[in-house]
């Protein structure tokens, strides 16, 4: 049977791009990705969220002593995957080897005293905090080149240039590239699989698979799966598919497999699995809207559909009206457009594109039948959604402008706009600020590292971050889909919020004495009735009216996520007296008008 078209066979080749557009777009991205993520290059306290749970103990590196026999160490560091941990431990000691505090000390000392200088380059430990702020800006770019390179074979040099444009002006991307996890490769590995498959590289489709499967597992399932479907095609010749497609990318695909399955098993051997299965999350009320994860109900195929338009429409910025608007302008443009494209001419370049939103569409549906056991069915879908969307809106948007070639200034001038509102829309995505609570990072940091800290687990993310002291429970790595681990944490959390509302001393002493607790931070804003009563609160502790900076502060639900809100409030039910509160039976180190630290020591004797 005759085999059908592919795009390595009889499709036109990729417009002619001069050398220096690459160039120009590698260094606008650059520029777009310095301006919007300016306050952390440039305040160590201004981070990704997650970097709190994912990379904080991989300060370990540069002080061992740090984080010693942690239980939670060891969990952050089984379920981070193989190529992120390899990275940064590779990256770790050669950016600590060029830290302006070696080779320029004066100069580093100017910089660290200007407001405390964010790269925090004076010590070891720092440096896979730092490269947390670093990596995101060079995925951001070679993003960005993969997209314009994609642009390139789809169409011409101006579509390519719209393809780009389109990316800059996203949020999402530098949202999920933010603090260089797992995640931030997802996107930069799927453009670079269909860059690979465009430009029919065997070679490079199979290393953008390993890259996938050492980095980010569930996007390695969506490549594997485009791959095999294509093979599938390919044998049977009744759908397009790619000549060059072979055994070995097979043989890559298990390869990919076994690294994945091999990682799984790990985590479970180590007693931290396995997931919990759909009867667990309906049992259970953590997954529900007031509990750690709001899977419970499952969102619809439809709002899976429709909700990244949230990110690409400025709803985020200028609200309801002008995100509407902004929403039917572009559908208006992208309707026009889909009625001047050469969809024939389209059909055969398209095709990594279909075979991935195939495998993405059958991976979520087995993911909300097997729930939690293949991940968040969402994690299928969103990624190669917000590609498409985006190459989809490049497309369209092109060729709605018409054929005429743009004359040179008019073009440039087009570009330097979108990058400048670009850095606007994307100025502090992804990021939090978490500097009001310097003292206390500064109070912790000064006792023994092997000291144990306990408080209010929203506070304790922090305090494992900056003042790199083990914490007995934190929020972000409260997980309550990882049974084994849960099994050992909420124990933890049970008795920390029995002795942090206790009206007795005694329980406060003996839960210190159970767990071997050194120091015990009480934040008096946590007793209040406003923070018992529940609700959401910005963390950090803002003022309660004001606005919040979009990806600068986040919400969270107090006086903590379900079922332990219920705990707390029938531990305060009928009484406003609280022992921690009082400073003649538990006298602490004042850090500021909410903060005090009580060294819990004494009572371990």
């Amino acid at each position: 049977m005759k085999r059908k078209s592919d795009p390595s066979r009889g499709a036109p080749p990729p417009a002619t791009i001069p050398w220096t557009d690459p160039v120009l777009v590698v260094f606008l991205s650059g520029a777009i990705f310095v301006f919007a993520h300016f306050q952390a290059l440039t305040r160590p306290w201004v981070i990704n969220d997650d970097v709190r749970q994912q990379i904080f103990w991989m300060q370990q590196w540069g002080n061992p002593e740090l984080f010693p026999g942690d239980l939670l160490t060891d969990y952050a560091r089984a379920y981070v995957s193989w190529g992120v941990k390899g990275l940064y431990r590779l990256a770790s000691p050669m950016l600590d080897l060029f830290t302006f505090s070696k080779l320029l000390p004066g100069l580093s000392l100017v910089l660290l005293s200007w407001g405390g200088m964010g790269l925090l380059l004076a010590s070891p430990e720092a440096a896979p905090i730092t490269l947390s702020k670093l990596l995101p800006g060079l995925l951001f770019v070679f993003l960005g080149w993969c997209l314009f390179r994609i642009g390139a074979r789809l169409g011409s040099r101006r579509l390519a240039w719209f393809t780009v444009g389109v990316y800059w002006l996203m949020p999402f991307f530098l949202d999920n590239l933010s603090g260089g996890l797992a995640r931030a490769f997802a996107a930069p590995l799927l453009a670079f699989f269909c860059l690979c498959w465009l430009a029919a590289s065997p070679w490079g489709l199979a290393l953008a698979l390993l890259l996938q499967a050492l980095f980010i597992p569930y996007i390695f399932l969506i490549g594997a799966g485009a791959t095999v479907l294509a093979w599938l095609a390919a044998r049977t010749g009744r759908w397009p598919a790619p000549s060059f497609l072979n055994w070995g990318h097979l043989l890559m695909v298990a390869a990919g497999a076994g690294l994945v399955l091999l990682m799984n098993h790990q985590f479970n051997a180590a007693g931290y699995g396995p997931l919990v299965s759909a009867a667990d999350l309906a049992q259970r009320p953590e997954f529900t809207a007031q509990g750690r994860y709001a899977i419970m109900p499952v969102p619809s195929f439809f709002w899976e559909l429709v909700s990244p338009w949230e990110f690409i429409a400025p709803f985020q910025e200028g609200g309801i009206i002008m995100g509407a608007l902004g929403c039917a302008l572009l559908l208006g443009a992208a309707v026009w457009g889909v009625r001047r494209l050469d969809w024939q001419d389209l059909k055969s370049r398209l095709q990594p594109f279909w075979y991935l939103l195939l495998a993405s569409l059958l991976l979520y549906l087995l993911a909300r039948v097997f729930l939690l056991k293949l991940f968040v069915p969402d994690r299928y879908l969103m990624y190669t959604l917000n590609l498409c969307y985006l190459l989809g809106l490049a497309l369209c948007l092109e060729a709605a402008m018409g054929k005429k070639p743009w004359p040179w200034v008019p073009a440039a001038a087009a570009v330097l706009l979108v990058a400048i509102l670009s850095g606007l829309r994307l100025q502090g995505v992804g990021l939090m600020d978490y500097s009001m609570y310097r003292p206390l990072y500064t109070a912790l940091a000064q006792t023994p590292k092997n000291a144990l800290i306990a408080g209010h687990p929203n506070l304790m993310d922090n305090v494992i971050t900056f003042a790199k002291r083990p914490a007995l429970a934190t929020f972000e790595l409260a997980h309550p889909w990882s049974k084994g681990y849960w099994e050992q944490l909420r124990p933890r959390l049970e008795d920390l919020f029995t002795a942090y509302y206790a009206d007795d001393p005694q329980v406060v002493r003996d839960f210190c004495r159970k767990y071997n607790i050194s120091f015990l931070v009480v934040d008096d804003r946590h007793f209040t009735p406003d923070f018992l009563a529940g609700g959401r609160f910005l963390v950090p502790f803002n003022k309660p009216l004001q606005k919040k900076k979009k990806g600068m502060a986040e919400w969270v639900t107090c006086p903590f996520f379900a079922p332990f809100d219920g705990q707390i409030r029938r531990l305060v039910q009928g009484r406003s007296r609280f022992v921690l509160l009082n400073q003649d039976l538990f006298p602490g180190r004042v850090v500021d008008e909410h903060l005090r630290v009580l060294d819990m020591r004494p009572w371990l004797q």
